[in-house]
């Protein structure tokens, strides 16, 4: 079985304008121990090794990056490259930014896919990559979907707003925007935000830098940073059925939707 599906996946493309320059391995970013479940976030999912979920046209062969020594040992067992990076990475953002130094290539956008979304579409991938392409403006793309109204006040569940140009306004683990009746409006289309985020290889090395902010370190979400400092964040959105791992009991419910949709 292969728990590596869990952790997600990240990747590294190249950014053009109109140009494809070389496309580099995906990078499978897997979070800290200490910043999911406990002991450490490696979960196994029966996912088919002979029937290897399809690849997003923008990048190639997967690379794992992680600090955590099981998930590394996991991970070579079934053939995938691994990348091991220092335990005082804060985020995924800066693990991202250590892996690509140990690649020793130049890459103009790095995808990070992180490792509690197991289950998002090689075509939302594509589409970070591709809204960062055609953003010169921003230095990082990010996806969100609709937001169920039974996940308003998750915490776990990060919300986001957007401006009329489709650019990240503020993400929360609140309610946003957040009514006079302090209840969730079932009308409203609220956004949820997905693990996955694409950054202008530049600024991914400037990132790690900048010193923690007032709101990221509140609400504990590293792409305030970016917000803060403000540098531009393009957000697309896409119809995906949002399942996340954010607790234990999240697994189960992969599994029953991995059985549902045949991919064990």
């Amino acid at each position: 079985m292969d728990s590596a599906r869990l952790a997600g996946w990240s990747g590294i493309s190249s950014r053009g304008r109109g140009i494809r320059r070389n496309f580099p391995p995906p990078i499978w970013q897997i979070p800290e121990p200490s910043s999911r479940h406990h002991p450490c976030p490696l979960c196994v999912l029966p996912f088919p090794r002979q029937t290897p979920r399809p690849y997003p046209r923008q990048t190639h062969d997967p690379v794992v990056a992680t600090d955590d020594e099981k998930i590394a040992e996991c991970c070579r067992g079934f053939g995938a490259d691994v990348i091991m990076t220092s335990e005082s990475c804060r985020n995924g953002t800066e693990r991202c930014n250590e892996a690509l130094q140990k690649l020793e290539k130049k890459y103009d956008i790095v995808v990070n896919i992180q490792g509690d979304e197991p289950l998002l579409e090689p075509e939302i991938i594509d589409g970070v990559v591709q809204a960062l392409q055609g953003a010169p403006d921003a230095v990082f793309s990010t996806a969100v979907t609709s937001l169920k109204p039974e996940d308003g006040t998750d915490p776990n569940r990060v919300k986001c707003v957007v401006d009329k140009h489709g650019y990240a306004i503020y993400f929360s683990r609140g309610l946003i925007p957040y009514n006079k009746s302090g209840k969730v409006n079932p009308q409203f289309p609220y956004l949820l935000h997905l693990g996955i985020q694409s950054y202008d290889s530049k600024f991914l090395k400037i990132y790690p830098q900048l010193p923690p902010t007032h709101l990221q370190l509140e609400e504990d979400l590293e792409q305030l940073k970016v917000l803060e400092n403000g540098y531009k964040m393009k957000v697309i959105k896409v119809d995906h059925d949002a399942h996340g791992v954010d607790a234990p009991e999240d697994v189960e419910k992969i599994e029953m939707l991995m059985r549902e949709r045949n991919i064990s």
